[in-house]
């Protein structure tokens, strides 16, 4: 058992795919951002992010653990308090701390590369027994998903199920000390916040449980006893089913929307763009999907790529060529696309301008004094796949090619937490700046845009952003108001 300024480690544990599996089933939790890869991208969070439950019951287990190797089993788990501070990924490693110890009470923290991402306090004590009954495994159910009107006052009831190996499988200690029953029942807040309310949109934050050995029921009820609209909050009690509790949970923002294909034409100038030809790389959603509706809108041919998202995808093409709009797609993957560009600059003779929107998930940085991985992340998207792809479109393009690449105000402005983010953003701008002064085949345009409503700048709190079909439509007619110049 080691120790560093944070306490003794208890548990190194590393989140994989077949834990969130496992965990979902488990607990009945399905909501697509635990689960699904390409929704979680369009999330606050940008990727799967894991459980509060799971992290708790794995705090749990790893004290359970130790207490096992020391030969006490004189101290039983009464309740606890989980707050889940930061996102904790699938595939990340969390580090337990057992950060203080006294006999009525321990705090445990888990760190990733020193940064907290949970407390969970613990509180000991005579847990009354109780006779367990056998539960049937949960069935998969529908994700709920309200508004934030609605969930003012709502209240409902939860019936219990548990898959006990399983159970046992996971987390055997706590499962044995607690009983199958009160670990249905705790299981159960994790479906009630991610699948019945607030459901889809929800990011569990708080949870303070109380064992209670008088209700040997088998549901638990819940009711909404707080809502704060100017924080998106929703504050739940639970009772019954063996525990007792109250949850905080922050409603998430669903997906940013852009506008529709008819709202773009109307500021868009019937045939304007009627002679473009335009590759959109990572036009599914956000600016790239804006851009491929205004190009659509002047008579011209946007070419959309995605990498994942297909649906959504399919659904900017659904809406332009619902209105009469032309409009491609095809998949790729920036990071090793040169031939796929080549192919469709060869066959797209008439390509004239390509517009470059792919990004990983831009995070505050949250963990350590500096992220180089997160640094090299931005570095392979924003500049070293960027310069490939360009370098492979000019190659087959018979004429010089316009290319548009989105910057940020941030490398002027600064942000704190987003060092890695601006560095790369600048070396990009310096390449750029290399290719307009000695390229023949190219000219690249570069504006450092405005924080604009897009799912990469969704927040709890609504910060200022600005409309993107504002923001991009004078730059489209900048880009495509030229005359072709041959190489």
């Amino acid at each position: 058992m080691s120790r560093n300024i944070h306490g003794m480690i208890l548990q190194r544990r590393r989140y994989s795919e077949d834990f969130q599996r496992l965990f979902a089933g488990l607990s009945g939790d399905y909501n697509p951002m635990h689960i699904d890869a390409v929704a979680a991208r369009r999330t606050l969070v940008g990727d799967r992010a894991i459980h509060g439950i799971h992290q708790t019951l794995a705090a749990l287990e790893a004290l359970l653990a130790r207490f096992a190797r020391q030969g006490r089993s004189d101290r039983s788990i009464t309740g606890f308090k989980a707050q889940f501070l930061k996102p904790v990924l699938v595939g990340d490693v969390v580090a337990l701390h057992l950060t203080r110890l006294t006999d009525e009470t321990c705090l445990i923290t888990g760190r990733i590369a020193g940064e907290i991402v949970c407390r969970v306090s613990i509180q000991f004590g005579a847990i009354p027994p109780m006779a367990e009954t056998g539960l049937p495994p949960l069935p998969q159910e529908p994700v709920t998903e309200l508004a934030f009107a609605e969930i003012t006052g709502k209240t409902g009831r939860l019936t219990l199920g548990l898959d006990a190996p399983l159970a046992r499988q996971l987390f055997p200690l706590t499962t044995a000390m607690i009983g199958t029953g009160r670990m249905a029942a705790t299981l159960a807040l994790s479906r009630l916040a991610g699948m019945h309310c607030p459901g889809l949109h929800s990011i569990f934050a708080e949870v303070a449980v109380r064992y209670d050995g008088t209700d040997a029921s088998d549901a638990l009820h819940y009711r909404v006893e707080e809502t704060d609209a100017r924080y998106s909050r929703v504050g739940l009690a639970v009772h019954g089913a063996r525990l007792q509790g109250q949850l905080v949970v922050f409603f998430r923002p669903p997906p940013q929307p852009q506008p529709g294909m008819a709202d773009v034409m109307r500021v868009v100038e019937p045939g304007r763009f009627a002679e473009s030809a335009a590759l959109i790389v990572g036009g599914s959603r956000g600016l790239g999907e804006v851009t491929a509706k205004i190009i659509a809108a002047g008579g011209g041919l946007p070419i959309i790529t995605y990498h994942q998202g297909a649906a959504d995808a399919e659904k900017v093409v659904e809406d332009i060529r619902s209105q009469g709009g032309r409009c491609e797609m095809m998949r790729l993957n920036v990071q090793s696309c040169q031939q796929a560009v080549r192919r469709l600059a060869k066959s797209r003779k008439g390509l004239r301008s390509l517009y470059y929107f792919a990004t990983p998930k831009i995070p505050g940085r949250q963990r350590g004094f500096f992220n180089h991985d997160m640094l090299h992340q931005f570095n392979e998207i924003y500049v070293t796949a960027f310069g490939r792809l360009i370098d492979a479109a000019a190659e087959a393009c018979p004429t010089k090619l316009r290319v548009f690449y989105p910057s940020s105000v941030m490398v002027t402005e600064g942000m704190d937490k987003m060092e890695e983010y601006i560095m790369a953003k600048r070396l990009a701008e310096e390449m750029c700046s290399f290719y307009n002064q000695n390229s023949r085949k190219l000219e690249i345009i570069v504006e450092r845009l405005p924080r604009t409503k897009t799912d990469q700048t969704n927040s709890i709190i609504p910060l200022p952003a600005g409309d993107a079909l504002e923001v991009m439509l004078p730059l489209v007619r900048r880009m495509e108001s030229f005359t072709r110049v041959s190489a």
